[in-house]
């Protein structure tokens, strides 16, 4: 499948089945996120996969993390919300978890964490190109000290997201996007800096 087909057909999917990319497939999906562009080829991406048993384990982070968020916050914990956490990472077979760790210099910590996200969107273009379904999560997890601590991540690390990765069960619903155009998105200026 070629870049521009990749960019058109990547979609998220919420629920992701068996099997999930093999060890050849995530070799390639990394290697492909590590050529992203990246100022002063700093390589501030860290990736984090969790798989098989793995998950689970997680999952009583993510469940630990919401109570102790709940309790400082004086809000009541609410069961579907915990199971919910605990859960979570089983809507995919494997979910690799994205952080940018900036490094200090020259380069501004906001670049870093675009290369960050850049590498993040090859990725899942990967999976797509492969014929692997994924899907970009975010939430509460990722700004929570508890789980930076968890994945041995330094104060500074940000969390990028969780992405889902697996195969598109059949009849699967996906997240539709409209028809794309960035011509409202989009100026140009002319010589003297006036819009044409």
């Amino acid at each position: 499948m070629d870049a521009l087909a990749a960019i058109e057909l990547r979609r998220s999917t919420g629920r992701l089945s068996e099997p999930g990319p093999t060890d050849a497939q995530l070799t390639t999906m990394l290697d492909a996120a590590s050529c992203a562009p990246d100022h002063g080829t700093l390589r501030p991406w860290r990736f984090i996969v969790l798989e098989g048993e793995a998950k689970a384990e997680f999952g009583e982070v993510l469940a630990r993390a919401y109570t102790e968020r709940c309790r400082a916050e004086g809000a009541e914990i609410v069961p579907a919300k915990l199971e919910k956490e605990r859960t979570k990472l089983g809507r995919a077979p494997m979910v690799v978890i994205v952080a940018a760790l900036p490094v200090s210099g020259s380069i501004p910590t906001i670049e870093q964490v675009s290369a960050t996200a850049a590498a993040t969107q090859n990725l899942l273009l990967a999976a797509t190109a492969l014929g692997l379904g994924s899907m970009w999560r975010t939430g509460d997890p990722c700004y929570d000290p508890i789980v930076k601590t968890a994945l041995d991540l330094p104060e500074e690390a940000l969390l990028i997201g969780y992405m889902y990765l697996g195969t598109v069960p059949d009849g699967s619903s996906t997240v539709e996007r409209p028809a794309r155009s960035a011509a409202d998105h989009v100026r140009h200026l002319t010589s003297g800096g006036r819009p044409r």
